[in-house]
């Protein structure tokens, strides 16, 4: 489900990391957000770079911020820390919300991660950082977990909810899979480039995967889980993973509020579509750049089709 998976397993670590951003200068990016700005990290692993917590400090003492991490390596020590980075209330200054992925029940997480213990290893993360929460008296950071719909786990979503429940979390975020971060061009070329028939999207049958939401959702209020589904009418999520919707049902406000800066300053008002590098422009003069108007007026006008799946996408309301 990772955009940046197949490049994370067939590259050396070395090279992942030669010419990311140095702590300097991500700090130096996070002082150009502006002040109401949330931001959010997230990776790969935001905790592989070691001086993430400094980052972390520093956006917390200037914006409302938000992680999204495998917990894996969250340990008490870490997870205390986020805990006293985060506001007294919701929307105050500091950590407000903290994400992470389970993609299914113990088995199914750990065959889908290819990794033995590492459903262990995020429930425990996720209950060090509870613990703390509590402990400072503190609703924040609220902690979401997200689990894309897949074929692998759709047996298993309506087991979901009281996995949240007990590990402490608050929200379940159910998400759409979008096969298009399997183009190796993608966000380096005009996205127009790509027809719907290079998205090789994975189907579920309709009565399967509808009787598996629908249980997910019964669960969710027996146990007290905040369930969240794609912006979408089931009618149209079934959709998605049997024929397709269409896309022109659909609009996306994202690239008029978004800016993504990637590990190596590539910034882009959505994945698709790269605008420039933080070395060379700020987020300011960027904001606006020729290139990002016209791409904002052409995703007005009509989406591409390696948009279908994208979370970002709403439902047209009539």
């Amino acid at each position: 489900m990772c955009c940046f998976i197949d490049w994370l397993q067939n590259t050396p670590a070395k090279q992942q990391a030669e010419g990311e951003l140095t702590t300097e200068e991500w700090l130096g990016v996070i002082d150009q957000t502006t002040r109401y700005s949330l931001i959010t990290f997230t990776g790969g692993e935001v905790f592989s770079r070691r001086d993430f917590m400094q980052i972390l400090e520093h956006a917390c003492s200037k914006r409302r911020v938000h992680f999204i991490s495998n917990a894996t390596m969250l340990n008490e020590e870490r997870a205390k820390h986020c805990a006293e980075l985060a506001p007294r209330r919701l929307g105050g200054k500091g950590l407000n919300f903290v994400g992470t992925s389970i993609d299914g029940i113990r088995d199914v997480h750990d065959q889908i991660r290819a990794q033995q213990g590492a459903f262990e290893k995020t429930v425990s993360g996720i209950k060090n950082l509870v613990r703390f929460k509590r402990e400072s008296g503190k609703r924040c950071p609220l902690i979401h977990v997200n689990t894309v719909i897949q074929e692998d786990n759709v047996a298993c979503l309506a087991d979901l909810p009281q996995v949240v429940a007990d590990a402490g979390a608050d929200v379940l975020n159910l998400l759409t899979e979008n096969r298009a971060f399997d183009l190796p061009t993608l966000g380096e070329v005009d996205p127009s480039t790509f027809s719907r028939d290079d998205v090789r999207q994975k189907r579920i049958d309709r009565n399967l995967l509808s009787d598996a939401i629908l249980k997910t959702l019964k669960n969710a209020k027996r146990v007290g889980i905040e369930v969240r589904l794609p912006r979408m009418p089931l009618e149209e999520l079934l959709n998605h993973y049997d024929q397709g919707y269409d896309l022109k049902k659909f609009e996306c406000r994202a690239v008029w509020i978004n800016f993504y800066i990637d590990s190596k300053g590539g910034v882009y008002p959505c994945f698709i579509k790269k605008v420039g590098n933080v070395r060379q422009h700020t987020l300011r003069a960027l904001w606006n750049c020729p290139e990002i108007r016209d791409f904002r007026v052409r995703r007005r006008e009509s989406g591409f089709a390696v948009c279908r799946g994208c979370c970002e996408l709403e439902y047209k309301r009539s």
